[in-house]
């Protein structure tokens, strides 16, 4: 597969998956006009983003060049603010495509950036990691964070074209490269048992970062989400499966401090959660959770998701942007491919969780 497409109706859009094409993502980003902004970070500035931005000048395009600091902690209002300033500086009008390269937080702040600015500007989508390839680059949720927790500032913006390229990951590290399997993980879980045992079975070729390995498990991933986003894109009723793992997993990862933990670690610990929630709650066969805890195990990925089952993180699931008063749609599995959301009271997910966690505790001991 190198193209799919993102069924919205009159807004649908294309995926691109290439392994190596940075000749044409110039040529696709020329073709969107005598100019752009283009959003990066300094990391994938240094390593990518300076060549192309180069290039594109030397051919004529006049490109606004925003950088912002790497990492989960500059996902806020005040970056926003910062390259709203310099996008008016910069000329920009309701025309003017925005370009993100870069991995997921680059991606939500310039989405979100594009869906607000001048009431809307189109823009592309640029993953440069596993995480972003194989899940938030597809399906236009935009973000920022606020103290109490993670996205809850943002819009629905959908892009116009996502290029996925793998060769990007050939400068990642390998614990980056398995955090964001962790989305493809998820995505198999929900829809695709057999892309578990791909992953599992290919771990050890993905984190070398073999990138045609890598092209096989991110277009079935991107496909799955992509069915999924195009049933329901704003997240009013099943698209809300693609939260498995992240009720949880959300609450850990803001709680530990953001950069503690990758995105996909925490998911990785809600998910194992979660299957074992699954157990107790819709069948989900023991074995089932061998599988999604071997996929995630191959892949280096934590497993002592007890150990972070606090009181404050707990605590922090009431502040989840998904909670519906005092209730909670829990994503469970009744089978891997077989996803059901059950509406739990909040209070009682907290004090399932917090007692599955002392038994987990009990049973290492």
């Amino acid at each position: 597969m190198n193209q799919l497409t993102v069924e919205l109706g009159e807004r649908q859009y294309p995926v691109y998956f290439r392994a190596g094409a940075a000749i044409e993502l110039r040529e696709r980003i020329e073709a969107l006009g005598d100019r752009c902004v283009l959003v990066t970070d300094e990391t994938v500035n240094a390593l990518h983003t300076q060549r192309l931005v180069d290039a594109l000048r030397a051919r004529g395009q006049k490109v606004g060049h925003l950088i912002m600091t790497p990492g989960e902690a500059e996902k806020t209002l005040a970056t926003v603010e910062r390259f709203y300033g310099e996008c008016i500086e910069f000329g920009v009008d309701r025309r003017t495509p925005v370009v993100a390269v870069g991995g997921g937080v680059v991606g939500d702040v310039a989405g979100f950036m594009a869906a607000t600015l001048l009431r809307g500007l189109p823009w592309f989508q640029v993953p440069t990691t596993v995480l972003a390839q194989v899940d938030s680059s597809v399906g236009g949720k935009t973000a920022v964070n606020l103290p109490a927790g993670k996205n809850l500032v943002g819009a629905f913006h959908q892009p116009k074209w996502v290029f996925v390229d793998t060769q990007f990951i050939e400068t990642l590290s390998p614990r980056d490269i398995a955090a964001g399997l962790s989305e493809a993980i998820k995505h198999g879980s929900l829809a695709d048992p057999s892309l578990l045992r791909e992953i599992e079975a290919q771990a050890a070729s993905l984190i070398r970062r073999d990138i045609d390995a890598m092209l096989s498990v991110v277009s079935q991933a991107v496909s799955i989400k992509a069915k999924i986003v195009a049933e329901d894109e704003r997240e009013t009723g099943r698209r809300a499966l693609l939260n498995f793992g992240h009720t949880l997993g959300h609450a850990i990862e803001a709680e530990v401090g953001y950069g503690t933990l990758r995105h996909g670690e925490a998911i990785a610990l809600g998910m194992r959660f979660a299957a074992r929630l699954s157990t107790q709650t819709t069948e989900l066969t023991p074995m089932a959770v061998s599988a999604l805890d071997n996929a995630l195990d191959a892949c280096g990925l934590p497993g002592d998701w007890a150990h972070y089952v606090t009181r404050p993180v707990l605590e922090r699931v009431a502040l989840d942007k998904k909670i519906d008063g005092k209730w909670v749609n829990a994503i469970l599995l009744r089978a891997l491919g077989d996803p059901q959301i059950v509406r739990m009271p909040l209070a009682e997910f907290q004090t399932r969780a917090r007692e599955m966690a002392q038994e987990n505790r009990i049973g290492e001991g």
